[in-house]
């Protein structure tokens, strides 16, 4: 049974997907802010495989970060945990954080197709990470996701205003006391872990395929 956290705890991917414009159900993203312990659905995709090609990915990037003469932090050493004045903690863990010279890449790795929010994750991970991290201190941080077979830059330069405000407001909203709407569809909660004990609204099943003739073309 789900129980309500004593303070707001958000993670940094329930965001990223809602900043991207490809998930549109904040409640769920808000629910679990809020709530812990809730009866998770089984996870429809092949957790063990995707751990191992994820792993495999960060260690082959490891590597080549330490041959090019980097210092090379990886995953539990870089999880944070930001408590704002609103008392709304941000949590995140990057898979790697290279330094070398005074300049340092913020690396995340994924093995599936390349999507805007993996991006925006390593774009948050640029703005918190760094935050009371002596690691950081007097260095120039960009971004990097990096893909199986290719890999996308994310420059400092996306750390601006717009994408600030963006992350703070929505950061209140989630973390806020009020229900955000839900956004009940087959594409949201077929990839949502949260059930229908807790979300009446939950659709399970696909929409059926409405076929019929026209005249027109």
């Amino acid at each position: 049974m789900a129980q309500r956290r004593t303070e707001p705890y958000i993670w940094v991917t329930w965001l990223t997907k809602l900043l991207a414009g490809e998930s549109g159900c904040e409640w769920s993203a808000w629910f679990r802010a809020h709530h812990t312990k809730y009866d998770k659905l089984p996870a429809d995709f092949d957790l063990a495989r995707w751990t191992i090609e994820h792993n495999e990915l960060v260690s082959a990037r490891r590597e080549q970060l330490l041959d090019e003469g980097h210092t090379v932090y990886v995953e539990e050493e870089n999880a944070f945990k930001r408590i704002g004045k609103t008392g709304i903690v941000v949590s995140g863990k990057p898979d790697l954080l290279a330094m070398r010279d005074g300049v340092g890449f913020v690396e995340d790795c994924k093995t599936g197709r390349p999507r805007t929010s993996d991006q925006l994750q390593v774009l948050v991970y640029m703005l918190l990470l760094p935050i009371g991290n002596p690691r950081c201190a007097n260095v120039s941080l960009s971004g990097r996701v990096v893909y199986q077979t290719s890999s996308v830059d994310v420059p400092p330069t996306g750390l601006d205003e717009a994408f600030r405000g963006r992350f703070v407001d929505l950061v209140r909203r989630v973390g806020g006391d009020s229900p955000l709407p839900k956004a009940p569809a087959w594409s949201e909660c077929r990839w949502c872990d949260i059930g229908p004990a807790d979300c009446l609204y939950r659709v399970s099943e696909p929409p059926e395929s409405i076929e019929a003739e026209t005249d027109l073309f």
